[in-house]
């Protein structure tokens, strides 16, 4: 790891994504490297079965010490955001950000979020319609089963696109089980919930996706959605 203070930690999971994972890194990096020289890009591989772990050992050795790579067996999507969130506040990096690996997460968009940072503690990429109907009808039927039955409005509770003050929503990370569906999800609910943090919201568009397929089908969202609303009537109101 770097000698200097790393002041932001990037989480990207992946599984799979053997057909996008060196196109984005790479895009990325030259991105970030305008904003920040003191980032770490902490990739965690998620059980992938194809050649992603052999592409991301090849990026190690391209890209240098920024990136750091770590492997687990297959949790999910969501929880393996959840374990890099909470290395920030074990290290005690002060901001956290996450993408996707799929190629979707436009890098052009990181430097209004830094520029930002000092104004809220969690800012979120709110989607544009032109994003696609997968996206547009995930991100709706989410939202309403969470407004209805959950009692708590995110306007784009699944959104990757987020950058959180580790400080202020590490109370957040914890609070999430280990068994939880949709992790992602779960922490987005937790922290509108949370008193006084300061939201922020900056317009994004998503590209379109490189390679592979989503972690949750669509046909399967709803179920999911559902379910997790169960699961965080466990947490108290």
């Amino acid at each position: 790891m770097p000698d200097r203070r790393t002041e932001l930690l990037i989480v990207m999971p992946v599984y799979n994504e053997h057909a996008a994972v060196t196109k984005v890194l790479t895009e990325w990096f030259i991105e970030l490297k305008k904003c920040s020289q003191d980032f770490i890009f902490l990739v965690i591989d998620d059980g992938s079965t194809d050649e992603t772990l052999t592409d991301l050992h090849s990026l190690r050795a391209e890209l240098g010490e920024r990136l750091e790579v770590l492997t687990r067996e297959n949790r999910g999507h969501g929880q393996t955001c959840m374990q890099g969130y909470r290395i920030a506040s074990e290290r005690a990096i002060p901001f956290v950000f996450q993408i996707d690996s799929d190629g979707q997460c436009d890098p052009r968009f990181f430097h209004q979020f830094w520029e930002q940072r000092g104004d809220f503690d969690v800012i979120y990429g709110r989607r544009s319609r032109e994003d696609g109907i997968r996206r547009i009808l995930a991100s709706y039927v989410l939202r309403w089963n969470l407004r209805i039955l959950g009692r708590v409005d995110c306007v784009d509770p699944n959104v990757p696109y987020r950058l959180m003050r580790t400080k202020a929503c590490a109370p957040a990370y914890e609070a999430i089980p280990a068994d939880f569906f949709l992790a992602n999800v779960a922490l987005a609910v937790v922290l509108r919930r949370t008193p006084g943090l300061r939201h922020g919201e900056i317009p994004i568009r998503f590209l379109k996706r490189f390679g592979g397929e989503p972690s949750v089908p669509l046909s399967k969202f709803a179920i999911k959605a559902i379910e997790l609303v169960r699961q965080l009537k466990t947490l108290g109101p």
